[in-house]
């Protein structure tokens, strides 16, 4: 399977970066949230379980594409 189609390469894309910054954001907040103090809420429910599913999200999304791209790469040619 080949990224024949732009605009199926282009809503990859787009979603790997989407749920890229929403990972981003949570885990940000989650961090950033607990300050002044040294409270991080990465260990509540309410915050570990979307890091989780939107990590695993994440890192499936990164597989897909660079297995995506590496199918699509055209063998080099040598000029003899």
């Amino acid at each position: 399977m080949a990224f024949t189609n732009q605009k199926l390469a282009s809503t990859v894309l787009f979603s790997l970066e989407g749920v890229g910054a929403v990972f981003v954001i949570i885990y940000l907040a989650a961090y950033l949230g607990g300050m002044p103090t040294t409270n991080v809420l990465q260990n509540q429910p309410a915050v570990r379980i979307p890091l989780m599913f939107f990590g695993t999200v994440l890192l499936v999304l990164i597989l897909v594409t660079v297995i995506l791209a590496v199918a699509q790469r055209k063998p080099r040619q040598d000029n003899k």
